[in-house]
């Protein structure tokens, strides 16, 4: 899914002509239910957000968020991460596109986004602001996985041979679609692509494996990579930490 951050006409002198410009967009903004949209200052730290956001981290209001970052209202090692990502977009002016990320929100429950982070620049080229996207990993009411029934064989084809080296020969075989086919209906209704849907289910088993005290090693094995290096360069990709950490941090 490709990001749709605001198109702004003219470049914004400062930061806070950039707010300002966003006024027009906020009705927009703030019908998002499923995506979380943000602007963070040259601190990474929170300058304006929608009220999904808001709501994600149950912040009474915009006042309780403005000046703090990610760090701050996670306090654990996610929010160092998440900060630590917006700082590279700062100094170093990276782009962040249709990254598969597991976000932890106040509840302490996990969810899967495809994030975006871009950084803005005012009319002298220099960065003043990073622009952050986050969209929800779900499927829509109307358009659910088990009512397409060629998907939810390869859905099912997944999650049973995760543990294997999968090819998209076999997913055509096992839903007789294309590639074409499989890779437009998975974007359609995962936001994602088959390999990311793949790389998806098979961190989310090696998670619940790391609470059963196999090694890395085994997990590794169990979850089709053919070595744990390998595995854990992965893992860290998608979750932001290596196993061994992201068991201390549950």
């Amino acid at each position: 899914m490709q990001p749709n951050f605001p198109s702004l006409l003219v470049l914004p002198k400062d930061l806070n002509e950039l707010i300002q410009s966003l006024n027009v967009f906020a009705p927009v903004l703030q019908v998002l239910p499923s995506t979380v949209f943000f602007v963070k200052n040259m601190r990474a730290e929170y300058v304006y957000a929608n009220d999904t956001l808001l709501h994600r981290l149950q912040l009474p209001d915009m006042a309780a968020l403005i000046g703090k970052t990610s760090e701050d209202l996670f306090q654990s090692e996610w929010g160092q991460y998440y900060t630590q990502q917006d700082r590279e977009v700062l100094s170093k002016g990276k782009i962040i596109n249709n990254k598969l990320e597991l976000h932890t929100y106040a509840s302490g429950e996990l969810g899967w986004c495809i994030t975006h982070k871009m950084p803005v620049q005012n009319s002298y080229g220099e960065i003043i602001a990073m622009f952050g996207v986050s969209v929800d990993v779900e499927t829509n009411n109307n358009n659910r996985p088990e009512l397409n029934k060629k998907i939810v064989l390869i859905e099912k084809y997944i999650a049973n041979h995760f543990d294997q080296n999968i090819k998209m020969k076999d997913l055509e075989a096992v839903s007789r679609l294309s590639t074409a086919q499989i890779e437009r209906y998975f974007k359609k209704i995962f936001h994602m692509t088959p390999s990311q849907y793949i790389q998806k289910v098979r961190i989310e088993a090696a998670m619940a494996m790391l609470e059963t005290g196999l090694s890395v090693t085994e997990i590794s094995s169990r979850c089709g990579y053919s070595d744990h290096s390998a595995f854990t360069r992965q893992f860290k990709a998608l979750v932001g930490f290596v196993p061994s950490e992201f068991k201390k941090s549950r």
